[in-house]
Order: C-alpha cells, then structure tokens, then sequence
C-alpha cells in the first residue's frame, strides 16, 4: 500500500464520518422513528449492494494494474469494458429486486411498513453504483487514487445537502398528510423518502463526474489500447476472473454488516411497538453515531501503521515490523480508550445535548456499550493486517463465528431478559469481543511477538479511569450553570490534557515507538519539554 492509497483509505474514513453525521441530521429532521424507517431502507439497499458490487473496485482495479505491468493493454481493456456491460446488467437486476420486493422487505423482514417507499426510492442507487464502481476501478487500475477518494467525500458531501434540502420539502408535504389523515408516522415516512431521493441524486452527479474523468483519461490511454498480446479474455473468462477475486472478500464484508439488520430482525419479531422503533432509531443515529465517529478518527491514525508493517514484512525486517505493528495497537488504543471512556462518563450531557426526547435510552447506551468504539477500532486493525498479508480465510472465519456468537446473544436476551434495545448493544460487544481476541491471536502468530499488556492496556485504561474522573466532576460542577453542550467541550479540553499529560509522566511511550507511529514526534516534543525523554 502506497502513500497515496493510504491517503484515499484516509479519505474513506472520513466519508464514513460524513455519513454518520448526514444520520445524525436525519434523525434531527425525521425523528426517531423517521431515524429507524430510513436505517432499515440503507440495511436493505447495502444487502443488495455488496452482493452485487461489493469490494469490486479494488479488485478490478488491482487486475487491470496487473494485466497493464505485464503490457497486457488489450486484456485490461477488454477486462474493463467486459466488467462495465456486466455489472450494468446486474446492477439494474438488483434496483428491479430492491423495487419489486420492497413491500416484502419492509412488511415481512423488517416488519416496518413505513419503510416500503423509502426502499423503492433507493433503488435506483444500486444501478448507478455498480456504473461508478466499474469507473473507479479503471482509475485505480491506472494508479489515479485521487478519483477514487474524492468521489467518496463529495458523495457524502451531496447526499447531506440533497438530504436536507429534500428532507425538509417532503417532510413538510408529509406533516400536512399526517394532520390530514391524523397520523405522524407519515411525516417521518416522508422525510425519510427525502434522504432516499438524496442518496439516488448524490449517486447520479458522480457517475456523471467520473464519466467525465473517465472520458478525459481515455485521451491519454487510447495508444496503448490496441496494444499487447494478441488473444485476449471472452467475456466469461473475463466476470469469471473478477468474481472469483472478489468472492473472499464480498463474503466477508457481508457477514460483518448482517448483525446490523439481523438485530433490526430479531427486534421487531420480539416486538413492534413504536417505542421500540423509536429506540432503534436512537441506537443507529446516536449510539452508533458516536462510536462510529471516534472509531473512524482512531483508524485514520491507524491506516498507515498497517502499511508500514507489511512493507517492513515484504523486506524481511521482522525486528522493525513487530515495533510498527505493536506501536499501532499502542496508539490505537490510547485513543480508543479515551474515547471509550469519556462517553461513558459524559454520556448523561451527550444524550441531552444530542437526543432530545430519548436521553434516558441514549444514556443508558453510551454508558453500557461504548466499549465498542475500542472493540470496533483493534478488531478492524487486525483484520486489516491479516488481509494484507494472505489471510483472507482466516477472517472470514472468525467474522463467521462471531456472527455466530451474536446471533445467539441477541436471542438470548432479548427472550429471557428485561434488555429490550440494549440487547442489540450488549450482544454487539459479545460479538466484537470474541472477533477482536480471535484476529488479535492470529495477528501476533503471523507477527510472532506477544502483547505488553502493561503498556497497552493496564497504563492507558488507568489514566483514562483518572481522566474520566476529572470528567464526571467538571460535568457535576459546570453543567448547572454552564449548560451541557459548553460542559462537554470543557470536559473533553481538560481530561485529554490530563490525560497525555499522565501517559507521559508514566513513560507509557518508548522513544523507539515514537518514530514510526502517528504523532511520535508531537509527543516526544512535549516528553522533551517536561523532560521525560
């Protein structure tokens, strides 16, 4: 992995960041329920994504890279063009699934009715998905990462405005309906259709973009097209090849999105009140939000250590390989730690401030499942390095059993417990758990080096139990007169201060360590100024 792909990967964490805010805005705009009808339309719509296109970008664009090293210039062509009719073709087969069985989808799986029209408004994105993923493939061939990273962000980027803009209209048009018929789902419903119009937009002006990319680079490749070996791939060969590269890591993803509307799933058949969809929505736009985001920060600071290792793998430097890997779980969970923490302990400012209405339910959340904000970061940074070296089975592996082990939980305590929605929360963890300890104990085998809980765990979680502390007080203290929202920034300001500030003193960094992991040499700036380096 190149600097610039880890750039473009860089940039996809913060599309994900994008994306888990535009949730946030809609359950602003729709409410809870608004919030919940719309999560199960996205569920349904990435099911049939990833079975169609998933994880196809990366590898069409790694088979052209290869076919044009080799001067194969018509194979990768013909791969190309092959691929782009192809998933076309399947591409408009899953919108016509998605549309046709909407009604089935949102009535009988998901059991919301009120998601149907959300769902058929979606299902044009499928389609013109499958057009830019083709394109974004033939640009990653090429080694032009910059198309593939900006078209994330301004994707994201469109479908919040369109969603705003959209979502207001028909929000509006939908609350005259709802007094007309004196019924308030209808006014979420139609919110929610105004998110799914947005998404489909955003989706069409960049197939368009990247078709005018695409048609500007064809300038240049065009003498290189008739050149290269004279047989080249048919047409089967050709989705053969790109199907069997991509079947390993589609089924993965697959298994790693399903607890998401398997929980939805298993919910509704416990029960379909609307306070337990309303819950729903607060788990999907406020706990899942704020995770989400404090994952996402962790791995964009995490995505280049992973480069770096198997990089110093490739080269047989085992000693430097196993300080960059270790480094990186280091420094991953010093913030994720922190993070994990501080939303517990603020979780009762963080629920008034960010959902108005279901506090008690958003509380109760953060305070019993932010733990998975470091699940979630290590998990995906071990899996990661596993699949950049060849094991690709093994993870899948685990993400099955872990599926597994989450299936299980969900049932078990949604039928014999008092849980209700903090079912999903506590068998998520249970889930992430056992996946974080399997792919933790197949990277240190591949890494051949053990854990220095001293320094990874034990040093970190202290400090952050202390800056925690400090944050709880101020919120005691402050939040009266202060109000919640000034109170977190307070907050947030004096218990990070505190806390590097205790990892310095503690000399839970290594000055080794501080060369190769993000930041290092901020920290040892400030080591060097209180004189501990």
């Amino acid at each position: 992995m190149n600097q610039v792909e880890v750039r473009r990967r860089q940039l996809q964490a913060v599309s994900m960041i994008l994306t888990l805010l535009t949730l946030a805005v809609v359950a602003r705009m729709t409410g809870y329920n608004g919030a919940a009808y719309t999560a199960a339309a996205v569920e349904a719509l990435t099911v049939i994504w990833i079975i169609v296109g998933g994880n196809l970008a990366d590898t069409l664009g790694r088979l052209i890279r290869v076919r044009s090293s080799k001067g194969q210039h018509r194979n990768a062509a013909r791969l190309r063009r092959n691929s782009l009719i192809f998933q076309m073709a399947f591409g408009f087969a899953g919108s016509l699934a998605l549309l046709i069985g909407a009604d089935w989808i949102a009535r009988s799986v998901f059991r919301l009715q009120y998601s149907t029209f959300v769902i058929m408004v979606l299902s044009p994105t499928i389609f013109l998905r499958a057009v830019s993923t083709v394109l974004l493939g033939y640009f990653q061939g090429e080694g032009m990462e910059l198309p593939t990273a900006v078209s994330g962000v301004l994707r994201q980027i469109l479908i919040l405005g369109f969603s705003i803009l959209f979502g207001r209209l028909l929000g509006d048009y939908g609350g005259k309906v709802s007094r007309l018929l004196a019924e308030d789902n209808f006014s979420s419903m139609y919110g929610g259709v105004g998110v799914g119009i947005a998404i489909s937009v955003a989706e069409l002006f960049v197939v368009i973009l990247l078709f005018l990319l695409y048609r500007g680079s064809r300038h240049f490749k065009s003498t290189f097209s008739q050149e290269g070996m004279r047989s080249v791939d048919s047409f089967t060969d050709s989705i053969r090849i790109l199907w069997a590269n991509r079947g390993m890591q589609w089924l993965t993803n697959m298994l790693l999105f399903l607890p998401l509307p398997l929980g939805l799933v298993f919910l509704q058949k416990r029960n379909t009140s609307d306070v337990l969809i309303e819950q729903y929505g607060v788990y999907v736009a406020v706990y899942w939000v704020l995770c989400g985001i404090c994952t996402a920060l962790v791995l964009m600071a995490l995505i280049p250590v992973n480069s770096r290792t198997v990089t110093s793998l490739r080269k047989d430097e085992q000693r430097f390989a196993r300080t960059i890997f270790q480094s990186g779980i280091h420094i991953g969970m010093v913030h994720a730690i922190f993070a994990a923490v501080f939303l517990a302990v603020m979780a009762p400012q963080l629920s008034r401030s960010f959902c108005a209405g279901q506090a008690e339910t958003a509380q109760r959340m953060l305070q019993g499942g932010s733990l998975a904000v470091v699940l979630l970061a290590v998990t995906l940074y071990f899996g990661r390095f596993l699949s950049m070296l060849g094991g690709k089975m093994l993870v899948l592996g685990a993400v099955g059993i872990a599926d597994v082990v989450y299936v299980i939980s969900v049932t078990v305590l949604l039928n014999t417990g008092r849980t209700g929605i903090l079912s999903l929360v506590y068998a998520g963890l249970l889930g992430l758990g056992v996946l974080c300890i399997m792919l933790g104990a197949l990277a240190y085998r591949q890494i051949h080096a053990q854990p220095d809980w001293l320094q990874l765990l034990l040093i970190p979680a202290v400090a952050a139990i202390v800056a925690g502390l400090v944050s709880a007080l101020v919120g005691r203290l402050f939040t009266p007169h202060l109000g919640d929202l000034v109170t977190l920034i307070v907050a947030l300001v004096v218990s990070f201060v505190l806390y590097w500030a205790a990892l310095l003193l503690l000399r839970n960094f290594r000055e080794q360590e501080l060369e190769v992991i993000p930041g290092g040499k901020l920290i040892r700036s400030l080591g060097q100024m209180l004189h501990i380096f």
